[in-house]
C-alpha cells in the first residue's frame, strides 16, 4: 500500500493529526496517470474534471464518467457500490453529486469495486499506456 498525504485536519480546540489514506499500487497508477502528472507515483488532484467531446464529463482523481460510472439514472454501477459502503443510491447521490464532491476515501472505495482486482481494468483502457508501466493486467 502506499500512504498518500492529504491535509493537516485540526479539530475544534486545537487538536490536529495529518489525514492520509492508503493506496494499492494500482490505484496509484490509475490516479497518476488520469488526474497527476504522468510521471510521478502520487501525484494526483481529486478534483480533476475534464470535458469529453461527447459530452460527458470525467471528474474525481480516478476520472469517473458522468454517463458510464456517475450517474444518478442508469445505476447499474452505483447502486451496488453505494449498498456496499451502507447506504442507498439516493442517499450516495445526495451526498455527492459528482465525483469531485466525494471524499477521498469514497473514490477510493469505488476505484477498488470497479478495478475488482484486475478484472475491471477496461475502465482505464484509454491510459494504459501510462499506468501499464508500473502494474500489470490481463487482457
Amino acid at each position: 500500500m502506499i500512504e498518500v498525504f492529504l491535509a493537516i485536519v485540526c479539530q475544534i480546540g486545537g487538536a490536529c493529526h495529518a489525514e492520509t489514506i492508503a493506496l494499492s499500487p494500482e490505484a496509484a497508477a490509475v490516479a497518476m496517470c488520469e488526474s497527476g502528472d504522468r510521471q510521478t507515483l502520487g501525484s494526483l488532484d481529486w478534483g480533476a474534471v475534464n470535458v469529453n467531446r461527447n459530452g460527458t464529463v470525467d471528474q474525481g482523481v480516478f476520472q469517473f464518467n458522468s454517463y458510464w460510472v456517475w450517474n444518478s439514472q442508469d445505476r447499474w454501477i452505483m447502486r451496488p457500490f453505494a449498498n456496499r459502503i451502507g447506504m442507498s443510491s439516493d442517499t450516495l447521490f445526495h451526498l455527492w453529486p459528482t465525483p469531485n464532491d466525494a471524499p477521498p476515501r469514497v473514490q477510493v472505495a469505488l476505484f477498488e469495486y470497479l478495478w475488482d482486482g484486475g478484472r475491471g481494468w477496461q475502465h482505464w483502457a484509454a491510459s494504459r499506456d501510462c499506468w501499464g508501466k508500473y502494474i500489470s493486467v490481463g487482457g
